[in-house]
């Protein structure tokens, strides 16, 4: 278990500070039996862990308030372990911090800001994020998931397809339901062959 520690990583710093308020340190947790996401990644189909937070604000989730200042968030994250989630340790570097016009705002190291006028748009580095996460498997940081738990994922999926099947789409919703029907074939040849799966080839013509 990590000791009490809200902050570790490194600053980002900009030209002005970002116009939005302050927010908390946070911790990444993962549940073996709901957190993942079905990706398509370096020509590769897979299950990858996805994540909830856990902020350092007193009063949520069982984080406490320290008297002298400051929050201890100790306590919350035992709780959290024993309801089953994995709390990524800070040290793996997931999560960076940017001056704000009141402190410090945390965000996840692979989302940029972009300052528009008084807004601010993130960008995600998407593959970064992606490849980061399927790392944390090949380093074993995470077990891959149970082959029963991916199969209720694959429930969901099979009932979209169907809630969808038959209707008249405009081309942009044929598109997103042919994706869907891949989505879902990929999704059971993952499944049964328990490791990320290539593609099928696209036929194409053959030079004579």
């Amino acid at each position: 278990m990590t000791t009490n520690q809200p902050w570790t990583g490194q600053d980002s710093f900009h030209n002005s500070a970002l116009p939005i308020p302050a927010n908390q340190p946070f911790w990444l947790m993962h549940h073996p039996n709901t957190c993942w996401e079905f990706i398509h990644l370096q020509d590769r189909w897979m299950f990858i862990p996805d994540f909830r937070r856990l902020f350092e604000i007193a009063g949520c989730n069982g984080v406490r308030m320290i008297p002298r200042g400051g929050t201890d968030s100790q306590m919350a994250r035992v709780k959290m372990m024993d309801d089953g989630f994995e709390v990524l340790d800070l040290e793996l570097g997931y999560q960076t911090r940017h001056r704000c016009t009141n402190g410090w705002y945390y965000a996840n190291v692979f989302d940029t800001p972009k300052i528009l006028g008084n807004r601010v748009i993130w960008k995600r580095d998407e593959q970064g994020w992606a490849e980061w996460r399927l790392q944390l498997l090949k380093d074993s940081v995470l077990q891959q998931p149970d082959p029963d738990i991916l199969e209720l994922f694959l429930e969901k999926q099979e009932k979209r397809v169907n809630r969808n099947e038959g209707k008249n789409f405009t081309p942009r919703l044929k598109k997103m339901y042919d994706f869907d029907v891949l989505r879902l074939e990929m999704m059971k040849k993952c499944i049964e062959d328990g490791n990320p799966i290539h593609p099928p080839r696209k036929k194409g013509k053959r030079n004579v």
